[in-house]
């Protein structure tokens, strides 16, 4: 689980590096458009797959570990972001930096996502007591309730029941992990023949209600989504354990999956390092180039950020502060 970790984040520095080296063009960008179809609801699906020892905890104790873990980060991060608007000016910096209620929730916005998915599945799982039936309320009552969009909560809760879900069977999925990557494979490969980088929640969000009455269409293309993420995650989960049996025995295997074990405070930083600040730098570069330019930037931004996050680890307060972790 740390390697598939690993290649989560990598997958959200190259889409993020596209973006910001094609100068706007990233919406029709093939890489960009791949990436987008799988990468955040994989993230979110390997946070759920772990969600189930949560349940071991009482509610309070619970929520005072994930506020930690990702309230305290949330909070130093907009901190940040105010800092560098007062510097630089107050402006928008790729809709991250900005004074404002939305400002805040856009800055590192999955964190707070992931608290929401934690501080609500909780109880639900408790009340509920069957996993799938609290995942298929949850699921339903996310799309149909106005207002969920916020941080995307409504897209990215049910990528996290399916982690949930698979987490509390991953046995039984082993053991007939063929058959279920044959046809996950294929309903991926098919549904992606549909997508476009315009169908995006960031362009088309996922709101049913439009003046008070259904919007059909829109339910429609929430449905195709979800099942698109989901059948891409489901294809680089099962993917996950062969790869890394078969290149275990490798030395950068180990790095990789330490990598994995860094991924929230990662993603923290690059907010910084790479839509940030390459963003304010605007170096652009010619689509046919951004096709190695992105990977390579990807890579360094992801070795600097893995770096930072052990000299983070060194200090007591930015470790709380930043990493959201307490002292060992």
């Amino acid at each position: 689980m740390d390697l598939l970790k690993c290649f989560a984040i990598f997958s959200v520095l190259l889409g993020h590096a596209t973006e910001q080296l094609s100068g706007g063009q990233f919406w029709d960008h093939p890489v960009w458009e791949f990436i987008y179809s799988y990468h955040m609801p994989l993230f979110m699906f390997v946070c759920g797959f772990f969600f189930p020892s949560s349940l071991k905890r009482s509610y309070g104790e619970m929520a005072r570990i994930k506020l930690r873990q990702l309230g305290i980060p949330s909070l130093t991060a907009y901190a940040i972001a105010c800092a560098i608007m007062l510097v630089m000016g107050v402006r928008a910096i790729a809709d991250l930096c900005e004074f404002s209620v939305n400002g805040f929730l856009n800055c590192v916005w999955f964190l707070k996502c992931l608290l929401l998915c934690y501080l609500v599945m909780h109880p639900l799982c408790r009340w509920l007591r069957k996993d799938w039936v609290a995942a298929l309320v949850a699921t339903v009552l996310v799309i149909l309730i106005p207002g969920t969009q916020t941080v995307n909560f409504n897209f990215m809760l049910p990528m996290f029941c399916l982690g949930m879900l698979v987490g509390n069977r991953r046995e039984e999925i082993d053991r007939h992990r063929t058959p279920w990557l044959a046809a996950c494979l294929v309903l991926f490969v098919a549904l992606l023949c549909f997508w476009s980088g315009h169908l995006t929640v960031y362009e088309r969000p996922t709101q049913i209600w439009a003046a008070g009455s259904p919007d059909w269409a829109n339910l429609g293309l929430t449905f195709y989504r979800l099942v698109l993420g989901m059948a891409g995650t489901m294809v680089f989960y099962l993917l996950s354990e062969p790869v890394y049996q078969a290149i275990r025995g490798w030395k950068g295997c180990a790095t990789l999956c330490r990598i994995g074990g860094a991924t929230l405070g990662i993603y923290f930083l690059q907010t910084f390092l790479l839509e940030i600040l390459v963003n304010r730098l605007r170096v652009y570069v010619p689509i046919p180039h951004s096709y190695w330019v992105a990977p390579l930037l990807a890579l360094v931004e992801l070795a600097l950020c893995y770096n930072l996050v052990l000299l983070l680890r060194r200090t007591r307060i930015l470790r709380l502060l930043i990493l959201g972790e307490k002292e060992n």
